[in-house]
């Protein structure tokens, strides 16, 4: 964990309504997150991954989340969560997901910092630019979505374990990956033997989908206000146009999630008759099944006629191959074997005919049993290695590439750099939400064992070569505390007591263990202010590594097997040895806990867990101790007075909780983002801010950021809404409201919530 208490925060620009002004700071030098700030580019664009729990195993070469090029992400999928028909959570893998080491230095198997779920979270706290989320279902573990969407109870149990489960991984956002509403489809064992198929769909599941997400989106933004942060809702999408008529509203549902990623590969495959792309960007007239709409463009443009919001829809990037065996080459000398019939002259793993190709991996009955030409983006020169024949070809129509031998009459589709940058320009050119992909193993490495080849030019294509911008990583406090008592035995100083007073409460299994991992002291490093004059050094080995740096003695239990982890209700203790002939408690002001998910992992978080009477610099900060007073004074002519407030993130930000806003020295909000809308204030009127930053412990920061502002009467044209708000009326994304002499704009579906009530609540203020 990153050690936080004091941030400094400049306010860069206040707003009064349409006046913009700007001020520069002068609260001294910047720190290294700050200048990674500067640099960071800012865009409303995803790039999003998926990365599969079985990733980790031989099958994909060992790639462990340490490996992901993380720093090319705005988002990180972990597939997949599955569940039960009364809304209880299962491991689709519980050794991946909390039990294996995952290559992590100082992880034992089971232990409490095992897994994936916990690696993802160090994995974030080195690159906050990316979100980390959970994908329910899956396409072998959608069975079960038709009973939770038809049922009141099992739904409200479902949503509830979801809640916790995000709160104990500490994500950022919510996954629903439910293939497809409305569509039977029996298990197909051969493939896997733990698919489910979706035997118990039914047209009501159309509606029961919105209903569910929209019950996500309610618990979320509950929990959301209760965390002090903003949590996503995504999906995941067919690409098939007839898919989604069946089992989608399409409208209601985009009114209701934060983006959906539309499954734009596996459009034609080894269940075709000929050979067609899988992931192409523009549909070819000349391919027999162009009617039926199988492009990135055809789907796009499906989804807004239906109602979808354009920067909501991110569309699919493929990893992987799809093959059919033999294929005809036909009359074309520049695009040989392309949109030609297949024979089927091929076996699955269960002997039946097939047009696939053969797969990267062995055939095996419930395990990949089909032949369908699947083999990693990373293994494409093995796979030409194989079949020195083929021949690598380009359709400027779809902008997709393909191999084709007209020897043996193999064919493969597929994205490449040049296929996925063009996808990305298509991204920016008309107004979509980003990109996703699956999946992140499959990828291939460039100069390091990061697999990021095509990663990296989704990236570029989307923002361009800068560093992406850093999001707040909020952490939870742990009920830990810690006592402080003298001892004199070979010597004099402090015997300090740790307790983890948390209480295991969870016994659904997914959630028992993560409650476990979330609320277990991991790899604990404590902060002690050096008091002047003396100096503390480790009085028994349980205090492992102690150190005096920057005003701080430190304490790392890394390297004591026994410290390491405290479980909850356990206690530890140790001994700090001082140098004077006799101490008091009193010398040491207070305590901080900083924690890590391996022995050199980044910090994640930091609360005081004894004393915290005094605010704690942070070593790593230099500022001034006050900012300057009347950086701008700013007039307007209106009446309706509304002051929106913004400034820079603090320096060195990661653990900041929040800000607070005071006014004329009277604190009137907390806010977790960097900027803030006072509302209900008097014409021609001076006001003075003051913003400063708090840790999760509630410490202020002692240095802060004033500014004043200066309202003067005048007219001003009234707010602009569709009506009053009515508590009972029902609004979706982009009605306008007023409410107490404002304007509100929904920016989801809502009825009953209060405009204004809730910062992260559905209504977005508008004049």
């Amino acid at each position: 964990m990153k050690k936080v208490t004091k941030r400094v925060i400049s306010v860069v620009s206040v707003l009064l309504l349409v006046v913009s002004l700007f001020a520069s700071s002068v609260l001294g030098s910047v720190g290294n997150s700050s200048v990674k700030a500067k640099a960071a580019t800012t865009s409303q664009y995803r790039n999003v991954m998926y990365y599969g729990d079985w990733s980790i195993w031989g099958g994909e070469g060992q790639f462990y989340p340490k490996d992901i090029p993380a720093e090319q992400l705005t988002h990180l999928n972990f597939a997949f969560l599955d569940f039960d028909s009364n809304g209880n959570l299962k491991f689709t893998d519980k050794d991946a997901a909390v039990g294996a080491p995952v290559g992590q230095d100082g992880v034992q198997w089971g232990g409490a910092n095992a897994g994936i779920l916990n690696a993802l979270q160090e994995l974030r706290a080195k690159n906050p630019n990316m979100k980390i989320g959970i994908s329910i279902g899956g396409w072998s573990k959608s069975g079960d979505f038709s009973a939770i969407g038809e049922n009141a109870t099992a739904r409200a149990n479902f949503v509830s374990n979801v809640m916790k489960f995000i709160k104990y991984t500490n994500m950022d956002f919510v996954d629903l990956d439910w293939e497809y509403p409305a569509s039977v489809r029996a298990a197909d064992l051969v493939d896997n033997k733990n698919d489910e198929g979706t035997p118990n769909a039914k047209p009501a599941d159309k509606q029961n989908y919105i209903t569910l997400l929209q019950d996500l989106r309610t618990a979320l933004d509950k929990q959301g206000v209760d965390v002090k942060k903003k949590y996503e809702l995504s999906v995941a999408l067919p690409a098939s146009q007839g898919m989604l008529a069946n089992g989608v509203d399409v409208a209601k549902l985009f009114n209701v999630v934060d983006f959906a990623n539309i499954m734009t590969y596996d459009m034609n495959g080894a269940w075709t008759p000929n050979s067609a792309h899988h992931t192409a960007l523009y549909g070819n007239p000349a391919d027999p099944n162009y009617n039926d709409g199988f492009s990135v463009d055809q789907t796009v443009k499906y989804l807004k006629s239906q109602g979808a919001a354009s920067n909501k829809i991110v569309v699919g990037a493929a990893f992987y191959t799809r093959g059919w065996n033999k294929v005809e080459a036909g009359t074309s000398a520049t695009q040989p074997g392309l949109f030609q019939a297949a024979t089927k002259n091929n076996k699955d793993a269960d002997l039946g005919a097939t047009y696939g190709a053969p797969n990267e991996k062995p055939l095996a009955t419930g395990d990949g049993g089909r032949a369908g030409g699947v083999w990693a983006y990373k293994s494409i020169d093995a796979l030409k290695a194989k079949s020195p024949t083929l021949v690598e070809y380009w359709d400027d129509v779809a902008k997709a590439p393909y191999l084709y031998s007209k020897t043996t009459g193999e064919f493969y589709t597929y994205d490449n750099v040049r296929s996925v940058t063009a996808k990305a320009q298509y991204v920016k050119d008309n107004n979509l939400g980003g990109m996703i992909s699956w999946m992140q193993s499959q990828d291939k490495a460039t100069t390091s064992t990061k697999r990021d080849e095509l990663t990296k030019a989704i990236k570029q294509g989307l923002f361009g070569a800068g560093e992406l911008a850093a999001n707040t990583i909020v952490y939870s406090n742990l009920n830990v505390e810690a006592t402080v008592a003298p001892y004199s035995e070979n010597g004099v100083g402090y015997e300090i007591t740790i307790k983890n007073k948390e209480v295991a409460n969870e016994t659904n299994e997914v959630l028992q263990a993560t409650e476990f991992a979330a609320e277990t002291v991991k790899l604990p490093k404590f902060y002690i202010p050096v008091k002047a004059g003396e100096t503390l050094t480790a009085g028994d080995y349980k205090a492992g590594t102690v150190a005096t740096a920057n005003g701080y003695t430190t304490v790392d239990l890394a390297s004591v097997y026994d410290g390491q982890q405290i479980p909850q209700g356990a206690t530890y203790t140790f001994r700090l040895k001082s140098n004077l002939t006799s101490v008091n408690v009193n010398n040491i002001a207070n305590i901080s806990l900083t924690q890590r998910m391996s022995k050199a992992g980044t910090e994640l978080g930091k609360q005081v867990i004894f004393g915290g009477g005094a605010v704690i610099p942070d070593p790593s900060d230099t500022v001034a101790p006050t900012a300057p007073t009347n950086l701008a004074t700013v007039a307007a002519n209106v009446t309706d007075v509304a002051v929106p407030l913004s400034w820079t993130a603090a320096t060195d930000n990661v653990g900041v909780a929040g800000y607070k806003v005071y006014r004329n020295g009277t604190e009137v909000a907390t806010a977790s983002g960097t900027s803030y809308t006072d509302t209900g204030l008097t014409a021609s009127t001076a006001y003075s801010y003051t913003i400063k930053a708090y840790d999760a412990a509630g410490n202020a920061s002692t240095a802060s950021a004033a500014l004043s502002v200066t309202t003067k009467a005048g007219s001003v044209t009234p707010p602009v809404g569709t009506g009053t708000w009515d508590s009972a009326k029902i609004y979706t994304q982009n009605d306008q409201v007023t409410y107490n002499g404002h304007a509100y704009k929904a920016k989801w579906w809502t009825q009953g919530d209060v405009p204004g009530a809730e910062q992260w609540g559905p209504w977005e203020l508008v004049s």
